[in-house]
């Protein structure tokens, strides 16, 4: 059996071993901001059970820290891990982010279009690719961080789908504590001895340094991609074919995360990472079918058997989160579901909440 629940400073050896598996974005084989993710999580989940807010949320603030929450900030960042209870431990995560930057703290990305031009006197005209420098400051709430064990990708119950879902279920279940958008930024085409066609025949020009320098430092800001990448349009049509190729495109590994966001409602409206050309894809939160679909629950009972593939979950007044993925019934305000399932659960929860499911492929 498996179940999701929020992490702790033990996992940080395990999502250390995870992150090594594949280049990841908003999980890099890096032992100190992984540990920075974990205690922002910890106060994150922390605030949810007692209502507090985050000192940076809604766009409000400036009280950017060091080290990863010179991105995130304040707001509030949930960092889960995917457990195997017959003894395999942790083997997978997955994140949401609150609020991901902000006023005066905005994403950044390159924004793809087209610029055509024409001669009369030669009669001649061309269209070329071309992407421009933009910045976002409305502080969407971000998606990401989704890594499964290698051994278990393929696995019958849809692991891979599991830990996407849970993110929304979040959403779902404290909808107030994020924003009207959802973004997530999916990595580019990247091979196995880290070579990134966008970066090294784009970006390099711009910024020299190698792909995981320049990676390590947008973990704590992306000042230096605003101060060295030009302002205007860049035709990108006279480079490398490889760079209008890359761009918007993502690797085998990828495609199957973002699948399952399309399916969600996600759509790509030409929003590139200005590192690796991978596509930002976006949705509102309200018409996301996970979100709307969520619900909260007075009470969690074993026993149950059949009943509809949902996710049920329950959070302790002291910020302890687990779910799992299973066969429930929903009785008036209570959600039943068998026993085995149940007992992972935790008792006298300060809330419970229920998220049907689809018929989930394997992932």
């Amino acid at each position: 059996m498996f179940l999701i629940r929020q992490a702790r400073a033990q996992d940080l050896d395990a999502l250390h071993a995870l992150a090594k598996q594949t280049f990841f974005i908003n999980l890099p084989p890096d032992r100190d901001l992984i540990g920075q993710k974990i205690e922002q999580s910890k106060e994150s989940f922390h605030r949810l059970a007692t209502g507090k807010a985050a000192a940076g949320a809604r766009g409000r603030g400036s009280a950017h820290g060091a080290g990863i929450r010179a991105l995130t900030g304040a707001t509030d960042l949930y960092l889960f891990v995917l457990e195997d209870v017959a003894g395999r431990g942790v083997i997978g995560t997955s994140q949401v982010v609150a609020q991901m930057g902000g006023e005066g703290h905005p994403r950044v990305f390159l924004r793809m279009g087209r610029m055509s031009r024409r001669s009369d006197t030669l009669k001649l005209s061309w269209e070329h690719d071309i992407v421009t420098l933009e910045t976002d400051n409305s502080g969407p709430s971000e998606v990401g961080g989704l890594i499964l064990n290698n051994a278990f990708r393929g696995h019958a119950e849809g692991l891979g789908k599991f830990l996407s879902s849970i993110r929304f279920h979040l959403i779902g279940l404290f909808r107030e504590r994020f924003s009207s958008t959802v973004v997530a930024e999916m990595l580019g085409p990247i091979d196995k001895n880290g070579y990134n066609p966008f970066f090294e025949k784009f970006t390099r020009h711009y910024i020299p340094r190698s792909f995981a320098e320049v990676y390590r430092f947008s973990q704590t800001s992306k000042e230096f991609v605003t101060g060295l990448l030009p302002d205007g349009p860049i035709d990108i049509s006279i480079m490398d074919p490889d760079v209008a190729h890359a761009a918007g495109a993502v690797g085998p590994d990828t495609e199957p995360a973002r699948r399952m966001l399309e399916d969600l409602g996600f759509r790509f409206e030409g929003a590139i990472d200005p590192l690796d050309g991978g596509p930002h894809l976006s949705a509102a939160t309200s018409e996301i079918s996970l979100v709307r679909e969520t619900r909260r629950v007075s009470s969690v009972v074993g026993g149950g058997e059949g009943g509809q593939r949902a996710i049920v979950s329950t959070l302790s007044p002291m910020g302890e989160f687990v779910a799992v993925q299973t066969r429930a019934t929903m009785q008036g305000e209570a959600v039943t579901l068998p026993a085995e399932h149940a007992a992972l659960l935790l008792d006298k929860p300060l809330a419970a909440g229920v998220t049907p499911l689809q018929a989930a492929k394997p992932g």
